[in-house]
């Protein structure tokens, strides 16, 4: 067996006193680095580890932070412009949430992998606000990259997904815009509420078209009572009476998973 030595350079305990231009750290490793309202203007950070490091209210300029660990650091105030992130990892550091508003690779797999890293990183920080921020922005980075999977005619994913891989990504897609329109895939009690809403008004349509002595406003009435378990004169038929509570039923089970989700991540 042949193995190559693959040991970092450790910078350790030290105080960057002033900005940092043009400067190849990659593949070190930064242990206890101190650095406050400083510039880090074209700095690599490829493929380093960066533990229990201190980068706070600094700015980074077009640096790449590449495959870098970072762990059990605060980067709280920091700014990041043009950086790159792609393969990065996040244990247990403190940053603001609106790095997934800009941070993110423009690449939807790679941006799905970074999201989730930062989601678990946020909640082991105790942000739970930048949880659910994170999980609803994964969740729609997961559509597009089955959309794309399926639909795009770019190269790389025709390349990669084709003949039967290509179906059941499409098979996949069409089943999560599916639970993306009932609940947001579970993160969004507004799509629940707009889906409720907008089945009992098409039920009601049915319900007059179907029963010509229901008119439009008198269905409409009868399918919301009907709708929460209310007596309705005249009374609404069976069958539609046994839709009407299952579809409350499971309204009800969505809405209340998605609080004890939410719930639970506290």
């Amino acid at each position: 067996m042949e193995l190559l030595d693959h040991s970092k350079t450790l910078i350790e305990d030290k105080e960057f006193v002033a900005d940092v231009r043009k400067e190849d750290l990659a593949q070190k490793a930064l242990r206890r680095v101190f650095a406050v309202r400083k510039t880090f203007e074209d700095v690599n950070f490829k493929q380093s580890e960066i533990a229990q490091c201190y980068f706070r209210n600094c700015r980074f300029i077009r640096c790449d932070f590449t495959g870098a660990n970072i762990s059990r650091s605060n980067f709280r105030g920091s700014q990041y412009e043009e950086c790159k992130f792609q393969y990065s990892t996040w244990e247990h550091t403190h940053l603001d949430e609106e790095f997934l508003d800009s941070c993110l690779p423009s690449e939807e797999n790679l941006s799905r992998d970074l999201v989730r890293t930062l989601r678990v990183n946020f909640g082991h920080i105790g942000n739970y606000s930048a949880v659910n921020k994170a999980a609803s922005i994964e969740v729609a980075l997961t559509g597009q990259h089955l959309f794309h999977a399926t639909y795009s005619k770019q190269s790389y994913y025709r390349a990669k997904y084709k003949g039967w891989n290509r179906v059941v990504h499409g098979a996949r897609h069409v089943q999560w815009k599916a639970l993306d329109l009932l609940w947001g895939n579970g993160e969004s009690l507004y799509r629940i509420l707009i889906c409720g809403i907008f089945s009992i008004f098409a039920w009601a349509v049915f319900l007059a078209w179907q029963l010509p002595q229901f008119s439009w406003p008198d269905s409409l009435g009868v399918v919301v009572r009907a709708f929460w378990g209310v007596s309705t004169t005249p009374p609404v038929p069976g069958n539609h009476l046994a839709a009407l509570t299952a579809f409350r039923f499971v309204l009800v089970g969505l809405f209340m998973a998605i609080l004890i989700k939410r719930l639970a991540r506290r």
